[in-house]
């Protein structure tokens, strides 16, 4: 009879650690070692939602390690792969059109600055923060300067570009290129033209290029920075626009 309370709070938590591996699809942690740090940080009688604070707690110091380490890649990778998809979600619900472009732009300032986060159980408030001034650059950049987004925005309006061409487009395709190659950095230059021009998953960039898959992100994103604040790209399309006008 003394060991019934334990097997039901054993139990209990076991419930509560499935539910959210599945809802999240963690995997940096096995559910029975998941449920023996919460066991070990609770109550016997703590109720479902400490055992869930718990969890996500004792869940999130585990992705801080891993996306902080760099001895095992990839269980780094992985750690970034879901902490991108939980960023996802959270911009998707409120700002779905610059989900996908400020995620990533998040995932390059935690990648650049996880050494600020002094609190490993904040890891995740600490991403979210770094959300939060993603989305800030994205809609300053295709608010307070219209041409950044026309010069390069996304995957898809390249795509139609190339399969869609019209007057005058081939030329500015050209320009664009031109660009690109004009990136210091061979792999960023890759990095860019597989993905909007070879139409490469960012897995297969990275097997091409021998980098994981946050660097090939990583990369990506400083390549299209630094094509925003190109001159001659920038001058050509203000001259390009004006003329159409």
């Amino acid at each position: 009879m003394k060991n019934t309370p334990n097997r039901t709070a054993d139990t209990t938590c076991r419930c509560v650690v499935r539910e959210l591996i599945e809802k999240y699809d963690w995997a940096l942690l096995q559910e029975d070692d998941l449920v023996a740090l919460v066991l070990d940080s609770v109550q016997p009688a703590a109720p479902p939602a400490e055992l869930k604070k718990q969890a996500r707690h004792h869940y999130t110091t585990t992705l801080y390690e891993a996306c902080r380490q760099d001895q095992d890649p990839a269980r780094r990778e992985r750690g970034y792969h879901e902490l991108f998809r939980y960023l996802y979600r959270a911009a998707y619900n409120r700002w779905p059109e610059l989900a996908e472009d400020a995620t990533q732009r998040a995932i390059v300032l935690v990648y650049e600055q996880i050494e600020r986060c002094r609190h490993p159980g904040a890891f995740l408030a600490f991403a979210l923060g770094k959300l939060r001034h993603a989305l800030q650059q994205e809609q300053q950049a295709r608010g307070s300067d219209p041409h950044s987004g026309e010069v390069i925005r996304s995957s898809t309006e390249i795509r139609q570009a190339t399969i869609q061409p019209r007057l005058g487009w081939k030329e500015r395709l050209e320009v664009l290129v031109e660009a690109i190659q004009r990136l210091p950095d061979e792999r960023k230059r890759k990095a860019i033209l597989l993905k909007y021009f070879g139409g490469l998953s960012d897995e297969e960039i990275g097997a091409h290029l021998g980098i994981t898959v946050v660097n090939v992100r990583v990369l990506r994103h400083r390549g299209l920075a630094r094509l925003r604040e190109d001159k001659q790209l920038r001058e050509y399309f203000d001259i390009a626009d004006s003329e159409e006008i």
